[in-house]
């Protein structure tokens, strides 16, 4: 009886080694074909156990049925809010956003490293500090493509991942859509937002998302980041008046957000099991300490920003009240998945209160550390202690005043300024109350720990604990006479922002005259700003604006060049430049500037419509355009142009699929639809022409292709 059963183990096991040997020897048996003892034994007390026949046991068949039997691992939703603020969420205003908050977990404390949105996104998808990652402020650099990111994670474990952002300040080309197999950032050219970005509202990034979805295996995991811009500036919601107050109408854009996420979640597939995540990007001051948006000042309003967590393994309603980063969600997300623990080493350390460890350089976090009920508690004793930094080199890179950094620990903010400030953020939460001159040892303190913690190409502070710190009472003596002035040091004027908001007034002031047509009083005005504040970038370019406005050509190209100097890889300066070279007639120098905005921003319409106009033939025109279309450049205009000179040649079917094309980016649009039927025309008369059929008359000429440079953001 051994012998007939060792002899159907031999056979059937060797039916299981074909495919594992090396060379044409079964690493299993001997070479004289016997089983080798070891496996002899195991096999038996197999089948001893009663494990199912042995005919059964092939690889293939077993990995199959264990697949079969596996759970899906839960998918991760991730949203990231732009430009919301902590207190901007409520069961009000955003009652499924509230929802959520109420069935998971909520950080109420949670602190961007970065006012801006390249570099906090950078490091909610890295886990590193800007000063680590690079990508410092928006519009320049690129992630390193060694730096693992919570996409090239999940990948790596099998999920399907795919982002929609909606707005270019998150392009493909900074290097935060490596890992995501879709990484959706089309947006319409002619759909500019404040700052010269196309974007698109919450409806179109929430239709992307759900068509996407709809196209996916229902047994495959995946990570979707869904990107909603509808709050920066200006706010103008969808059925709210333009006139209402500030306030309430970023509120409003919330409640569009919010609504719009509603439908992502109702279209999400229910047999899909869902972690979702739920966070600012950074927050929006309007109008607190001086400044409308965000991007120059470190204080709570543009720091403080929602961070929730819903889904497996996370406690329901509760409340983490201890302060973290953002740059915490990543590792986080990572070691909420079933997975390798050590994956996720690369992005740091994990949130508290979820008993998590990811990876060799977290803290251990104990499993009975685990925040539940109203309030968490364990872990939190220790994460109270951390560190948390921030940083804006806005103030530096744009306005040429001194870069902030700042330091959350122990209960205090310090902001290291030209002159520091210091806060007591539970007596002072709007941070108010200048504390540092009253503290010096606690300034000191909090300084060197500031200075050990950030990384060494960090923007500096003067040495020393008494740097920075001033009598208030003494300040505003100064500043009655007029003796708080920014010197150049070089890079910067070393103008606190603080100083450097008053300047802004008066910015304002000359753009208003601008607009009232008042080119010469404005010039003058800015000449003056630009005398105290020499390496302000935005001072520049609107001077440079108003030399070109008011025929002074040559002192405009100059003054675009003195810009680009402080700011080299801005597009948008070089693209001002272009337009005052192409005044000038400068065809080749206009080129090269064109040709350099493609190089930073191969999708940037205006460059490739500069190019196309600077053209020598029809011939030319056409290959630009197309060279447009195929860099995957969505602008009407561009569609519009190609469409023109495919009508001249008589190209019927050309013009037609450029028109769809163009009609489906812009929606139903009178003018438009106007503008399509000339060029229709326009092509059938040429075709006929060609084939010398008779027909009704020429059109008197094709229409202007060009469409407005700038069109309202369509909800």
């Amino acid at each position: 009886m051994m012998k007939v059963m060792k002899g159907a183990l031999i056979r059937t096991y060797a039916l299981w080694s074909t495919g594992q040997r090396r060379g044409s020897t079964c690493v299993c048996l001997r070479k004289s074909g016997e089983l080798h003892p070891h496996v002899l034994m195991i096999l038996l007390l197999v089948m001893v156990a009663g494990a199912r026949p042995v005919a059964s046991m092939s690889p293939a068949h077993g990995q199959v049925e264990a697949a079969q039997k596996a759970p899906t691992p839960p998918s991760v939703l991730l949203v990231t809010l732009d430009t919301t603020r902590a207190d901007a969420i409520g069961t009000e205003r955003t009652p499924v956003i509230a929802g959520i908050s109420s069935e998971g977990t909520h950080f109420d404390l949670a602190l961007s490293p970065s006012p801006l949105t390249l570099p906090a996104h950078a490091s909610l998808l890295t886990g590193l500090p800007p000063s680590k990652h690079g990508l410092r402020s928006n519009g320049a650099g690129a992630l390193s493509p060694d730096l693992p990111t919570l996409a090239t994670v999940l990948s790596a474990r099998g999920y399907a991942t795919a982002a929609f952002v909606a707005s270019r300040v998150l392009d493909r080309r900074f290097g935060l859509a490596r890992g995501f197999e879709t990484y959706d950032d089309v947006m319409v050219a002619e759909h500019l937002g404040e700052y010269g970005y196309p974007e698109r509202d919450a409806a179109a990034v929430t239709e992307a998302a759900v068509a996407w979805l709809r196209k996916l295996p229902s047994q495959t995991p995946c990570l979707v980041w869904v990107h909603y811009y509808d709050a920066h500036a200006p706010y103008l919601p969808p059925g709210m008046d333009p006139g209402a107050p500030e306030r309430e109408r970023y509120a409003g854009e919330l409640a569009f957000v919010d609504r719009q996420l509603g439908r992502l979640l109702a279209a999400w597939p229910g047999q899909r099991p869902r972690i979702t995540a739920i966070v600012g990007d950074h927050g929006e001051s309007l109008g607190e300490h001086g400044e409308q948006t965000h991007g120059i000042f470190l204080y709570r309003a543009t720091l403080q920003v929602p961070l929730i967590l819903e889904g497996p393994g996370i406690p329901r309603g509760t409340t983490i009240p201890i302060p973290v980063s953002t740059e915490q969600l990543s590792a986080t997300l990572v070691g909420l998945l079933p997975g390798p623990v050590d994956d996720g080493a690369g992005l740091g350390e994990p949130l508290p209160g979820l008993g998590l460890t990811v990876g060799p350089a977290a803290k251990d976090q104990a499993s009975g550390d685990q925040a539940s009920g109203d309030q968490a508690s364990g872990d939190q004793a220790s994460a109270g202690a951390r560190v948390i930094l921030a940083e804006t080199l806005m103030p530096a890179t744009a306005y040429g005043w001194h870069p902030l950094r700042a330091l959350t620990a122990h209960g205090w903010r310090l902001i290291d300024a030209p002159r520091v400030e210091l806060y007591d953020l539970a007596a002072d939460p709007d941070e108010l109350h200048n504390q540092a001159f009253r503290r010096r040892e606690l300034v000191a303190s909090l300084r060197a720990e500031l200075n050990a913690h950030a990384d060494a190409d960090a923007p500096g502070s003067e040495a020393g604990s008494e740097a920075g710190i001033v009598d208030p009472d003494m300040m505003a003596a100064l500043e009655s006479l007029g003796y708080i002035q920014g010197t150049s040091t070089g890079e910067h004027d070393d103008i606190d922002p603080k100083d450097g908001m008053r300047l802004l007034d008066r910015f304002d002031e000359a753009k208003r005259l601008l607009a009232a047509g008042r080119q010469a009083e404005a010039i003058r005005l800015l000449e003056r700003l630009l005398a105290r504040n020499p390496h302000n970038v935005p001072f520049l370019t609107r001077l440079g604006a108003a030399l070109l406005d008011s025929g002074r050509t040559e002192e405009a190209i100059a003054t675009y060049q003195q810009a680009l100097k402080l700011n080299p890889d801005l597009h948008f300066l070089h693209l001002n430049l272009a337009t005052a070279l192409r005044r000038a007639g400068q065809a080749g120098k206009a080129r090269a500037s064109y040709e350099r905005v493609l190089k930073l921003d191969p999708r940037n319409a205006e460059a490739w419509l500069g190019l196309a106009e600077l053209a020598t033939s029809p011939a030319d025109e056409r290959q630009i355009l197309g060279q447009a279309i195929e860099a995957g450049c969505r602008s009407v205009r561009v569609l519009l142009g190609a469409a023109r000179l495919e009508a001249e040649q008589g190209h019927v079917a050309e013009v037609e699929d450029l028109l769809q094309r163009a009609l489906e980016l812009l929606g139903p649009d009178p003018e438009l639809k106007q503008r399509a039927e000339s060029l229709r025309d326009l092509a059938a008369h040429q075709a006929r022409a060609k084939s010398d059929e008779p027909g009704p008359p020429e059109p008197t000429g094709p229409p202007d292709p060009a469409m407005p440079p700038s069109r309202p953001r369509l909800h």
